[in-house]
């Protein structure tokens, strides 16, 4: 009978080891599981970040672009008023007026590659950005079943 309780013991025993070593390694799952989230939180404010400059710097451009096109036009109602103070401007055209996405300003060929590049950008971090929201929200889903099963583990032990 004393044998037998022991026997019992022993494997109780075995087995509390077993379920701490479990919940230990849960543990040290979940710790892993949330820096990624957090990694993947600090990725995707990045991305907004730039999201935000880009935006920013296309609307300084839009900014720049009317700025200019005023001036275009104050110098030919000045040459249109005293042509012999603006000879320099006669072949100039009028420039037509800048668009919301001030993709009609031909002047810069640069600046329109430019722009372009930044809204492939702007799509690329977009896209990014989904991806992230996506594996943060797989992310937690997968915490919080770890979380229950470290739960249940504590609740055996």
């Amino acid at each position: 009978m004393l044998q037998q309780e022991l026997l019992s013991r022993t494997s109780l025993e075995t087995q509390k080891l077993d379920l701490m070593t479990e919940v230990s390694e849960l543990k040290l799952k979940l710790v892993g599981m949330e820096k990624e989230q957090r990694e993947q939180e600090e990725k995707q404010r990045k991305a907004e970040s730039v999201l935000n400059v880009i935006s920013e710097l296309q609307e300084q451009m839009c900014r720049l672009q009317l700025d200019i096109h005023r001036q275009i036009q104050e110098r030919l109602l000045l040459s249109r008023d005293h042509p012999e103070e603006v000879a320099a401007s006669d072949g100039v055209a009028e420039p037509q007026p800048c668009s919301q996405d001030c993709a009609c300003w031909e002047g810069s060929p640069e600046l329109l590659q430019e722009l372009r590049h930044l809204k492939i950008k702007v799509e690329e971090l977009e896209n990014e950005r989904n991806q992230y929201e996506w594996k943060l929200k797989a992310t937690k889903a997968e915490v919080a079943q770890l979380q229950e099963q470290v739960a249940l583990k504590d609740a055996e032990i």
